[in-house]
């Protein structure tokens, strides 16, 4: 009663995959849309039929061991001032400021998974490192004209083969909670948030300045916020990170200036 026809538990059907996976994520408020159908496509092709609460978790458990990596991020930012591009409407809202001021100051541009803001050719690299959504995005990454900074060592060979013809820059990490450490070619994290992966990357790399736009927050009570100003309170508390200040209307617990102040 109350639950009409729902596209996902048809596809569950369909494909065999035991409907438990879908209420899972259903009940999630980290699982979007997109992430929904990247697990059931996943599903389809590895088996589901019988549940399991670790499928769903993978991503932990794929950065648990040692962490491998071989690109070393200080070839592209020591000593430079970095501008991060995350999904927010803040960056939408404000995209001719954000492109004035990477015209005027020549920032690194480093946008989060798949989010195109503003112009592609103002934009440096991409980062990602979540499995399901390198699932789930794998087609416009492959479209999209920048570097994909990823694990790729240490991510599962049929999530790799998708990204074939890709230009890679490899970045390890392992997930161990309440740490954050920076090493030349991996970092250690407390989650697999693509922001805190590249919070690692930027501490490794030695940048002099991280500016962030379209890091709005989410909607009073959602767990969301909690979980990132604790990322973001962790990253700051170490000794050898440079402080974040956001430039376009943020929730978070971090330093905030106006885009127009940055650019007089």
């Amino acid at each position: 009663y109350g639950w009409g026809p729902n596209p996902y538990y048809y596809m569950t059907g369909k494909y065999g995959i035991h409907p438990t996976y879908v209420q899972t994520m259903l009940d999630d408020v980290r699982f979007q849309t997109e992430d929904i159908l990247a697990v059931i496509d996943y599903l389809k092709n590895t088996g589901g039929k019988h549940y399991n609460l670790s499928n769903l978790e993978a991503a932990s458990f794929f950065y648990s061991g040692p962490a491998k990596g071989k690109w070393d991020p200080k070839e592209l930012l020591q000593d430079r001032r970095v501008l991060l591009i995350g999904p927010g409407p803040g960056s939408t809202k404000y995209r001719r400021a954000i492109e004035g001021f990477i015209q005027n100051s020549d920032p690194v541009v480093i946008a989060l998974n798949k989010h195109s803001p503003i112009e592609q050719d103002l934009i440096n690299l991409r980062v990602a490192c979540h499995p399901i959504r390198l699932l789930a995005d794998y087609t416009e990454h492959l479209e999209l004209p920048q570097p994909l900074v990823i694990p790729a060592s240490m991510l599962p060979h049929e999530i790799l083969a998708l990204y074939n013809g890709k230009e890679i820059l490899d970045y390890g990490l392992t997930v161990n909670e309440d740490s954050f450490e920076f090493y030349p070619h991996y970092g250690v994290v407390p989650n697999q948030l693509a922001i805190t992966y590249v919070l690692a990357i930027l501490a490794s790399g030695k940048a002099k300045q991280i500016f962030l736009a379209g890091f709005d927050g989410y909607a009073p009570g959602d767990p969301r916020n909690n979980e990132m100003d604790r990322t973001f309170a962790l990253y700051a508390a170490h000794d050898s990170t440079v402080p974040l200040m956001a430039v376009t209307p943020s929730k978070y617990q971090i330093p905030q200036m106006s885009i127009f102040e940055l650019q007089a």
